[in-house]
């Protein structure tokens, strides 16, 4: 990750990425619920915290 003036800038870049990682502890839960769902032809493709209303989506790559 680099700043604006193309320098290096690993805090920023460490920041951004665990920003949008998914936690391992809804990761987890994510990865079982996802894996029942497959065995029916189904897939999960996101959570939403019902406390917080803050919302995880496994993003798909390929």
């Amino acid at each position: 990750m680099k700043n604006g003036e193309g320098y290096p800038d690993p805090t920023a870049g460490k920041a951004i990425k665990s920003s949008i990682r998914m936690p391992t502890h809804i990761y987890n839960v994510y990865s079982v619920i996802n894996n029942v769902a497959g065995l029916h032809g189904l897939e999960i493709t996101g959570l939403r915290d019902k406390k917080t209303g803050k919302e995880w989506r496994r993003e798909l790559h390929g």
